[in-house]
């Protein structure tokens, strides 16, 4: 009867889903029994509830309640609905009849079913549903209950149909309603559960509050008050206004994640889009609220009905409103949402619920965070205004792009002003900040002090290229270590710590960034660069210098016109120098833009300029930069500042001086006009010498040029037009002689070494130090016309007529006013204005020339004597001493008188003590002069005949004999040792090879000698040399005497550091007597040997040739010892301390004068080795043929002249004889064939060799594979010679053959470099392309360049006939290359200890016993030096060069032929079967030639051996096979790539051929040898020349001599006898 009081329409709305067990059914009349009070009568029960029945009673509720069937009503006492304001207020309210919001909050606290409470043990939340329905009122609420009454809740709202969910739990001992996700909070049951007969009444103490929106959700939850703080008023919105919303909200903590910089950017103004992007990320607006228990499967069912639990369906993914899909994981522990981990679920909200996240759930790149919103929040409005203004925003909204922006803040601009800031939209704001921007992540730790970074503004000046911009990197100091270092960009500094998000690092900086401007803009407030400034504006080349695209402005500063001079000066700043002013600018603008890391770091050595020429850039060891312009003079440089002012057009950097290019001649005639000296120009035109002022020679038909003058290089001393005041010009002018004198005594010849490194920049046309004297152009016309500098007080400089007296001092001197350089002549010469007019001097004529006259007398008179005197005595004995010991069966046939060999020891003594004082004596003085050359300063002399000039004018004629005392004391020891040394030696060598067949010691063996006599002879010239050098160079520099003898000396150097300091430079002392003695010895031997007359010995070689001999000798022996003598006087006169020792020496002196300081005094020391060595010769011969005389009486001399051999011709000198080589053909049996007479076992091997078609890849023609040049190259290739390549032939499998191929076009290059050289010599082809040609085929043989080869025997079948004595006596031949059989691919054939080498040397059939020239050893190598270890080597193929002295190319291919020869006759000893292929190389063509030995006749006559030689006569024709036609000399020439390409192919088959055909023959010949020999006992046959041959004439002389000398000599011969008295050069 109750249920059909509710209307069908209402009964179909109320959710009976929720309560559909019998046990709980609603709406039903209370049942009969035990419960017969409802909940309100519960209610009027107790006093607690009194103020919830008036809350009930206004929300008209009561009916509603008493309807209600198996409920629940969690009732807030009177205590807790008076504390909450929400209920409390409605106590007081009277007019409102709705209270629809007093309804909805009571409807909170019912539930339509009854629950069972929680038990202390229950753990698990309870979720319940409330009959609380929340929903939007668009309409306000009706007055009566809808449909009609009672008031009963309406299904539907803002949740998706479902009813408001609240939660119970039991905690700390308490059952709680209202509780969080987590069981805290919520109202605690303070009232025991009392049950009624339609619900369960349960009494709380706190009134449940209904969950609001999810806004206010949001700003109240303690963990998303972040969220809360970044929400825009549009979020906010939408979280009020959107109906079954689910929304994911990140804590707090999970906002760490961003960037600070992504956060600031959140929390701005800016952001707003981002933040509703955020937003619908996180927010679910589907049908219905994802509740926690849609995703999680582990929800307690044990309190909700099962209808509930059965029906609940696992939601896997959930959409967000932007379409992002999330992943629900859930696991034991935890649920995932996405990446993020659910931290509390189900915060209730009236429109939805809220799930708190561990992490934000943004997808990766689904946010773009742009520079721009960073720059935006960092506070640079103002600069992305402007940005947008000019449409450059591409630049700070891509993400992608690496950039670094240097932004200025709002502040900066603001201070900046407006009106210093370009017009917003116009191209130059646009230009200005693309300036801002850098391509590219340059963080702190990326940039480097002075480091040019390359902007987004493209300059046309620099066509288009990024301008740079510089950064500036200072470190902080140590107590701010770990402070970030200080950072700036153009001048601007940064502004705290640079900004690094993502692609893009933000600088902050101090003021907006104006890009540069022109050169001459950039350079103008350097206010050092204001006369070059000047400079530019006056001669118009400013515009042309501002809009030049991609240069460089180098700007001298204002000093560099003073230090160029200031009469060059002068003329560059003039109105009429205006072009040479345009040039020298020009100069001075590189033609590049090159910065301060380009000059420092470049390997450029040159760059061009504007002006047309280059400027050259050289680079010290300490950083230090030097320019050197293309003109001006020699050391005319400037240091460069690289301070990289960036222009729009390139660079500005500091130049310390002017540079001038060679386009400018600064000739007399204009440095002359700078000097305003237009009477001195006008003299020297009238003179007839305009030349001078032009810069040139003079004219071929002038009389200078007939008097010999020559050169460019002239100073003139220009006197200013105020010093010609006093003269009468028109009496000057008619006579042309006068005039031509007084130029010609202003006129100085500039030398070479008149460069002061010490003036600024040399711009000095002559030195100004004190005493400088220089010789004028009519110097000499009389000894007063030289010029001599003094040096004033204060600096002053005066110049004036040398030894001029008798004037006065009014026409003899001038003061120095200023000067400059001229650059014609080489940079030699200029002009020095000077204030006076130097009159020439003319001395009284008993002053000019009667003291040279007498001098010169004298002179003639004491060397007249002096020779008459040494011709009488030598005619006494016309004898002659040798110098080795002679056997008296080979030589002369002697019987001597005993004598004493104390008395011959005296006179050796005697007779090199005398030979010494001659040498001291007249070599002396030039000793004197190279050892101050070697030890003054720098500059100190410009030549030898200076030092004699300013000796003799400081110190007279003794001067030059300073220091002789210790040479003459030291001469009678040191001869003595030597000559003793010399002969020990001698001994020490022949003790040292027993076994030799010639007595005589050679070449060689006499330079060894010589050599060892220095060891023992240095103890005693060591002292003596450090002594006299000491007291040569006393006296040097104007410094006055510091020793005052020999005695002095030593004992200042004993007192000085002991016998170690006597002893100073003992080491180079040994390193200049030992070579040099070597060279001394082994020179005069030879040179005796080559000026004795036909049939004569040495003994009879006259006065002339022994002066000869021995002066030939001395040079031999300086030309190498000067530079360990220049060590030696620099180490013996140096203070101590300042060398370590010889190699210290060499090293300093050569770091600080450069290597020609090894050299210095080499002119003094030849002027002096002639004479004094040829004046010791006399000297010995003259005091021995005198002491020999006194003695004569006791000493009979016999001597039979034997036969003296001519000398032996070199292979060199044959091969340019025809004849001679025709002899020496002859001789070897040599002959010339054509190459069908190859034998057939030879022809496989020689077409090999000569094969060099289908070698190359055809690919190579059709596609390029290289630069255009090459490919052309190859291309012509092909055209002459299409057979050299093959479609067969893989350009893969031959990268290899490809460099080669590059390196063939390389030297194909060279040689048409070479070809349009007028002047290239055959030295040039050898270095440039022939030896790039040969040396890289030859990669498995072995290459040996100018390798001495023996020359073989001459036939034992012909007899040498007397006149052919000299041409088959050759020994050797050089070829200029070689090709060996690596040692290592025979190694086999000599190493083993079984080889054949070993047994065939071992055997006495092979000259095992001969240890000579004739043994097998020296025969098994075609070298003249031996290997190291002993072994076979063999040569395949010899080269040739043509050189200067061959006439033609004949004389290469026959001395090429001599080479073939000898390794055909060498192979033939060795029973080798192989021939030998010779190339001859000539003026850029290559010929071949194939050589081979062949066997004569048959039987016994077998072993005639004949040498063939036949030239290749080119390949065969197209389409044939084998070579070209016969008789012909094939020709390869260079200059055509097809025949270069053959060339090297040919060398490569020579090499490959080498070490495998070639090989093969060698290992098959040798084991026929060893058959031959050791096993049919056959002898081996030696090849190589031996010993010396003679004529049967000489033979039969020589036999004969030697039966006379037998006969005759019945008296041993003594050791006096055998060696004979030798002579030592002086020290």
């Amino acid at each position: 009867m109750f249920l059909s009081l509710i209307p069908l329409s209402l009964l179909a709305v109320l959710p009976f889903s929720l309560a559909v067990s019998p046990a709980q059914s609603h709406f039903r009349p209370p049942p009969t029994g035990a419960f017969s009070s409802t909940l309100v009568d519960k209610l009027s029960d107790d006093e607690d509830y009194t103020t919830l029945l008036v809350l009930l009673q206004r929300a008209k509720l009561i009916p509603t309640l008493n309807r209600l069937n198996g409920s629940t009503f969690f009732a807030p006492t009177n205590d807790a609905i008076h504390r909450h304001s929400s209920l409390s207020r409605f106590l007081s309210l009277t007019g409102d009849n709705v209270h629809e919001q007093l309804r909805q909050e009571l409807f909170y606290h019912l539930l339509n079913y009854s629950i069972v409470l929680p038990e202390p043990e229950d753990h698990n939340i309870l979720v319940t549903k409330t009959l609380h329905f929340p929903r939007d009122h668009a309409e306000p609420p009706s007055e009566d209950p809808p449909p009609s009454p009672p008031w009963l809740p309406i299904p539907g709202g803002s949740l998706g149909g479902e009813s408001q969910r609240l939660r119970v739990s039991h905690r700390s001992g308490h059952v709680r309603v209202g509780v969080d996700a987590f069981g805290k909070g919520g109202a605690k049951v303070i009232k025991k559960a009392v049950e009624a007969a339609n619900g369960l009444l349960v009494g709380i103490d706190t009134v449940l509050t209904v969950p609001p929106s999810l806004a206010d959700v949001v700003s109240t939850h303690p963990s998303t008050a972040y969220f809360h703080r970044i929400l825009t008023p549009e979020v906010l919105e939408r979280l009020n206004k959107t109906a079954e919303l689910t929304l994911f909200v990140p804590v707090d903590s999970a906002w760490n994640d961003l960037h600070p910089i992504e956060k600031l950017y959140l929390e701005s103004e800016f952001a707003a889009n981002d933040l509703l992007r955020i937003f619908e990320m996180h927010a679910v607006a589907q049908n219905g609220v994802n509740w926690s228990e849609s995703f999680n499967p582990a929800i307690n069912c044990k309190y909700l009905p099962p209808a509930v639990c059965s029906n609940r369906s696992d939601l896997t993914v959930v959409t967000t409103i932007n379409g992002q899909q999330l992943d629900v994981v859930t696991a034991p522990d935890k649920v995932l949402i996405s990446s993020a981990e659910l931290v509390e679920p189900d915060v209730y909200a009236s429109n939805g619920v809220m799930h708190t996240v561990s992490s934000l759930l943004i997808p990766e790149g689904a946010l773009q965070l742009t520079p721009e919103k960073y720059l935006l929040t960092l506070n640079c409005t103002s600069f992305i205004s402007m940005i947008h203004s000019v449409e450059l925003t591409h630049l700070i909204n891509d993400t992608d792009a690496e950039y670094t922006i240097l932004a200025p803040q709002d502040d900066v601009i603001s201070a900046f002003g407006d009106e210093q800031l370009p017009e917003k939209g116009s191209d130059e704001l646009k230009r200005m900040l693309k300036y801002h921007f850098l391509p590219g992540r340059w963080t702190q730790k990326s940039l480097k002090d002075g480091l040019l970074i390359e902007t987004e503004l493209e300059e046309p000046g620099l066509n288009g290229r990024p301008q740079v911009l510089e950064a500036s990197v200072s470190s902080r100091s140590k107590s701010l270590a770990e402070v970030s270092p200080s950072i700036s960009f153009g001048g601007a500094s940064t502004i705290g710590e640079p900004i690094e998000v993502n692609n893009t690092v933000i600088y902050f900086i101090s003021r907006p960034l104006v890009p540069p401007g022109d050169s001459l803009q950039v350079a103008l407030p350097t206010l050092e660069f204001s006369s070059f400034l000047a400079a530019i504006f006056s001669a118009d080349l400013a515009d042309t210098i501002k809009t030049s695209p991609r240069t460089t402005l180098l700007v001298p500063h204002n000093d560099a016109f003073k230090r160029l001079g200031l009469l060059v000066s002068a003329h560059l700043l003039s109105p009429s120098a205006k072009i040479d002013l345009e040039s020298v600018i020009l100069h001075h603008v590189i033609d590049d833009v090159v910065y301060a890391r380009d000059l420092q770091n470049s390997s450029a050595r040159t760059y061009p300029t504007l002006e047309g020429s280059d400027l050259h850039v050289e680079h010290a060891k300490n950083g230090s930069i030097t320019l050197t312009p293309s003109g001006g003079w020699a050391g005319l440089n400037a240091g460069l500042a690289p301070l990289n002012l960036l222009s729009e057009t390139g660079a500005v950097h500091e130049l310390s001086d002017l540079l001038i290019p060679r386009s400018v001649q600064l000739t007399v005639g204009k440095l002359a006009k700078a000097a305003k000296a237009t009477t001195m120009t006008n003299l020297i035109i009238k003179a007839g010498m305009e030349w001078i002022l032009n810069g040139t020679a003079p004219p071929a038909d002038s009389q200078w040029a007939q008097d010999g003058v020559s050169g460019t290089g002239w100073t003139l001393l220009c006197p200013s037009d105020d010093a010609f005041k006093k003269i009468n010009m028109t009496l000057l002018y008619a006579d042309k002689e006068t005039m031509q004198l007084i130029v010609g005594q202003h006129l100085v010849g500039t030398p070479k070494s008149s460069d002061v490194s010490g003036a600024p920049n040399n711009n000095r046309p002559l030195r100004f130090r004190d005493s400088d004297t220089y010789t004028t152009l009519i110097s000499p016309q009389s000894n007063y016309r030289d010029i001599v500098f003094r040096e004033g007080e204060g600096g002053e400089i005066v110049v004036g007529i040398k030894n001029a007296r008798g004037t006065g001092g009014k026409g003899d001197w001038a003061k120095v006013a200023s000067w400059g350089r001229a650059t014609t002549g080489g940079g030699m010469g200029g002009v020095i204005q000077i204030d006076r007019l130097l009159v020439p001097y003319a001395a009284p004529w008993w002053i000019e020339y009667g003291v040279p006259v007498a001098v010169a007398i004298l002179g003639v008179l004491a060397i007249g004597l002096f020779f008459l005197g040494v011709r009488k005595v030598w005619r006494l004995d016309r004898s002659e001493a040798t110098y080795e010991p002679v056997e008296p069966s080979e030589q002369t046939a002697v019987t001597k008188a005993p004598s004493s060999a104390a008395a011959e020891n005296v006179k050796s003594f005697v007779a090199g003590g005398f030979g010494g004082v001659c040498a001291v004596l007249v070599g002396h003085p030039f000793d004197l002069t190279k050892t101050r050359l070697q030890t003054a300063a720098p500059g100190a002399y410009t030549g030898g005949l200076d030092v004699v000039r300013k000796t003799l004018a400081r110190d007279g004629a003794t001067g030059l004999y300073r220091g002789v005392v210790p040479p003459l004391l030291g001469v009678t020891p040191i001869f003595a040792l030597s000559f003793w040394a010399y002969d020990a030696s001698k001994r020490l060598i022949r003790w040292a090879t027993p076994n030799r067949t010639d007595q005589t010691l050679s070449t060689t063996e006499l330079a060894t000698a010589g050599f060892l006599s220095a060891v023992p002879t240095t103890l005693v010239t060591a002292p003596v040399e450090r002594a006299k050098v000491l007291l040569q160079v006393q006296g040097q520099g104007g410094s006055g005497p510091q020793y005052k003898g020999v005695f002095d000396v030593i004992g200042h150097l004993y007192k000085e550091g002991g016998i170690r300091s006597i002893f100073r430079g003992t080491f180079a002392t040994l390193a200049r007597d030992g070579p040099g003695s070597a060279a001394y010895f082994a020179a005069y031997e030879v040179t005796k040997k080559a000026l004795a007359p036909a049939n004569a010995s040495s003994s009879d070689l006259n006065i002339g040739q022994v002066i000869l001999a021995g002066g030939t000798a001395g040079v031999a022996m300086w030309a190498i010892a000067i530079p360990p003598d220049v060590l030696k006087s620099r180490l013996q006169s140096a203070p101590t301390g300042t060398y370590s020792g010889i190699v210290d020496c060499a090293r300093k002196t050569i770091a600080v004068d450069g290597v020609k300081a090894l050299w210095k005094g080499f002119g003094p020391a030849m002027a002096r080795a002639f004479p004094a060595n040829a004046a010791t010769f006399l000297g010995v011969e003259f005091s021995r043929k005198l002491m020999d005389a006194t003695s004569s009486s006791s000493t009979t001399v016999i001597k039979k002249k034997l036969p003296v051999k001519s000398r032996t011709l070199s292979a060199s000198e044959i091969a340019r004889n025809p004849k001679s080589f025709e002899t020496w053909c002859s001789y070897q049996g040599c002959e010339q064939v054509v190459l069908s007479d190859l034998p057939d076992e030879f022809r496989p091997h020689v077409d090999g060799v000569f094969e060099t078609s289908r070698r190359l890849p055809a690919e190579w023609v059709d596609k390029a594979c290289s630069r255009p040049e090459f490919v052309s190259f190859i291309t012509k290739a092909h055209e002459q010679c299409p057979e050299l390549f093959s479609a067969d032939v893989s350009p893969k499998d031959n990268c290899q053959l490809l460099d080669e191929m590059k390196v063939v076009f390389a030297a194909w290059e060279r040689l048409r470099s070479l070809r349009s050289e007028a002047r290239a010599s055959e030295a040039d082809f050898v270095s440039n392309v022939y030896e790039m040609l040969r040396s890289g085929p030859v990669r498995e043989s072995t290459y040996r360049a100018k390798w001495p080869i023996g020359l073989p025997q001459p036939l034992q079948s012909l007899r040498v006939r007397t006149a052919s004595v000299r041409i088959v006596n050759a020994k050797s031949v050089i070829p200029d290359c070689a090709i060996f059989v690596p040692d290592r691919a025979i190694s086999h054939l000599s190493l083993a200890a079984e080889s054949a080498f070993k047994q065939l040397k071992r055997s006495r059939l092979a000259g095992a016993a001969d240890k000579g020239e004739g043994s097998f050893g020296c025969q098994s190598t075609p070298s003249v030096q031996l290997p190291p270890v002993p072994g076979f080597q063999f040569a395949s193929s010899f080269w040739e060069d043509k050189k200067p002295l061959h006439s033609m190319l004949a004389d290469a291919y026959r001395q090429n032929r001599m080479a073939t020869a000898a390794a055909v006759r060498h192979l033939h000893s060795l029973h080798v079967r192989a021939p030998v292929f010779g190339l001859v190389w000539a003026d850029g063509n290559v010929r071949a030639h194939v050589d081979w030995c062949a066997s004569k006749g048959s039987g016994p006559q077998v072993r005639a051996v004949i040498v063939r030689s036949a030239p290749f006569p080119g390949p065969a024709p197209r389409g044939g096979k084998g070579a070209g036609e016969e008789g012909r000399v094939h020709e390869w020439k260079l200059d055509n790539p097809a025949e270069i390409i053959q060339v090297f192919l040919l060398i490569k088959n020579l090499d490959h051929w080498t070490v495998h055909g070639f090989k093969e023959c060698i290992e098959a010949g040798i084991e026929d040898l060893l058959e031959s020999v050791l096993h049919e006992k056959r002898p081996y046959q030696p090849w190589k020349r031996v010993g010396t041959l003679a004529s049967g004439r000489q033979k039969e002389n020589r036999t004969h001599n030697a039966e006379n000398s037998s006969a005759q000599s019945s008296v041993p011969a003594t050791r006096s006898t055998k060696a004979k008295r030798r002579t030592r050069r002086s020290s």
